[in-house]
């Protein structure tokens, strides 16, 4: 019998998915555990495996639908077994149903079930099923309305115009003279980030809060850090990496920082779960490092490099965008002095990081050159009040300043 495949809940919170793409055709066979389909959630974009070896009989969903969880998208299952029938009243995005028989098309929609004989040479056939084109949306030109290999052909060339000239869903926004008189369709990623952020503005009332540190220790201690890490885990440590571990210190003094506000009461996490912005080429997502006041420098940044590169390919699970209590977004490396950021929900609050650059400062005698840092701390002013907010900020700068502090 046929293995129905099935849109999977990936979180918590998952209703649907959109999607992205087919990694196989209808025909084709496929191993279990090999990648079938992509899929887009509310949190993050995941390739879905086969659960079983087989010939993908029918996909029933293309490309872009968005499919309610535990619906079921293909069939798997051995060449000529039959395929369920949808029955009418079923969920509509569905597109036609083909089976072949003995050289004719079952064409099944909704039910409705009509014959339709579809001429085609073999070869015009053979070329169909390598292009991945539907006979049934050939015109035949040959003998009686046969489809040949020239209409195969044409048809071929047809679609490849139309995916020119259409702009991928997932397209980076054009820059300058691209930009001129075009529409990007919005990416599944960017409309989660617009509702999002829509809601944090909405619901949280947020006020800021800056502070200026002298990066000088910052700097001595990564210098320092960068030999002792390598040699740990073969990669170098990030003045984000020990941001994660220093700011989960200040955290662990002020709960109300990594706090979130529900209508029942304030909830206060186990652990410190600290995100951190990453940004991608048609959106951000914020990989989560979890319980960083239980890990080192060196762990973080095995775990957090890890995240990175897993972000930027596609690859996280939504376990590891999840749970997230506190968030860091590092602007820093394209020299931005400071910035305010939007509060990730349903967090209360996050802290935008600056570049770190040599700046005059009046040093009680002389002025002179030393590296600062600008932070700036954004607060639900719901849970968190400005003296609370001072308070953190005020031994965060401590901690970066005179980073012997972290052993207090």
């Amino acid at each position: 019998m046929a293995k129905e495949v099935i849109m999977p809940k990936l979180g918590l919170t998952m209703e649907e998915g959109v999607i992205n793409k087919w990694f196989v055709r209808e025909g084709e066979r496929v191993e279990k555990g090999a990648p079938l389909f992509e899929v887009a959630t509310d949190k993050v974009n995941m390739e879905v495996e086969s659960p079983a070896s087989g010939v993908v009989l029918k996909i029933l969903y293309p490309e872009g639908a968005t499919v309610p969880i535990t619906e079921v998208v293909a069939y798997i299952g051995e060449e000529g077994e039959e395929v369920p029938v949808p029955q009418k009243g079923a969920p509509g995005g569905k597109p036609e149903a083909r089976e072949e028989v003995a050289g004719e098309a079952v064409v099944i929609q909704r039910g409705e079930v009509a014959k339709e004989r579809i001429k085609a040479s073999p070869l015009a056939r053979k070329l169909a099923q390598e292009y991945g084109i539907d006979l049934a949306t050939v015109t035949g030109t040959g003998p009686g309305g046969r489809i040949v290999r020239e209409d195969v052909e044409r048809a071929r060339r047809t679609l490849e115009e139309a995916k020119r000239r259409e702009i991928p869903v997932a397209e980076r926004v054009p820059v300058a003279e691209e930009a001129k008189g075009r529409v990007v369709p919005l990416s599944r990623m960017r409309q989660i980030i617009a509702q999002r952020m829509l809601e944090s503005v909405r619901t949280k009332p947020h006020f800021f809060v800056f502070q200026e540190i002298l990066a000088e220790e910052l700097v001595k201690m990564r210098e320092r850090l960068l030999p002792l890490v390598e040699k740990e885990t073969g990669l170098r440590v990030s003045y984000t990496d020990i941001l994660v571990k220093v700011v989960a210190k200040a955290l662990e003094r002020s709960p109300l920082l990594y706090a979130s506000f529900t209508d029942e009461g304030i909830v206060f996490p186990e652990h410190v779960n600290i995100g951190v912005a990453v940004a991608l080429e048609d959106g951000l997502i914020v990989p989560v490092v979890k319980e960083v006041e239980r890990k080192s420098i060196a762990q973080i940044t095995r775990e957090l490099h890890d995240l990175v590169e897993r972000a930027k390919a596609g690859k996280l699970t939504p376990e590891e965008i999840s749970g997230g209590t506190f968030t860091i977004s590092n602007l820093g490396m394209f020299g931005v002095d400071a910035f305010t950021a939007i509060i990730n929900p349903p967090e209360s609050a996050i802290l935008a990081c600056g570049a770190i650059k040599k700046k005059p400062v009046f040093d009680g005698k002389d002025i002179v050159p030393l590296a600062v840092m600008e932070l700036v701390l954004s607060c639900d002013h719901r849970i968190v009040d400005g003296a609370v907010a001072a308070q953190f900020m005020q031994f965060l700068k401590t901690l970066l300043e005179e980073p012997f502090a972290l052993l207090l």
